[in-house]
């Protein structure tokens, strides 16, 4: 499952133990009641903020791919510079 998904079924499954020791140990009261009301909205807001709104930018990816290129032209720079070591150590 992806990371996005799991967050939200993690969070659904955490506000329905809280709401259910909550109201067990608390008893039927209009307070027990708000409180879960108000874990059920956060719930939500959870859930429609990383379903909608959290989505990584395509610059972040383009800069990250450039950076991966900068490390494999230096790596590439790295090895050739050990080849020219290898081939004055064999002389």
């Amino acid at each position: 499952m992806e990371i996005r998904a799991v967050t939200i079924l993690s969070c659904w499954v955490s506000t329905a133990i809280i709401s259910v020791i909550f109201v067990w140990t608390g008893g039927a009261t209009l307070g027990n009641y708000v409180f879960v009301g108000l874990l059920i909205f956060l719930a939500f807001l959870i859930t429609f903020g990383i379903g909608f709104g959290l989505r990584p930018s395509k610059r972040e990816k383009i800069e990250l791919l450039s950076e991966i290129k900068n490390i494999k032209s230096k790596l590439d720079e790295l090895s050739k510079e050990v080849e020219e070591i290898k081939k004055a150590i064999e002389e």
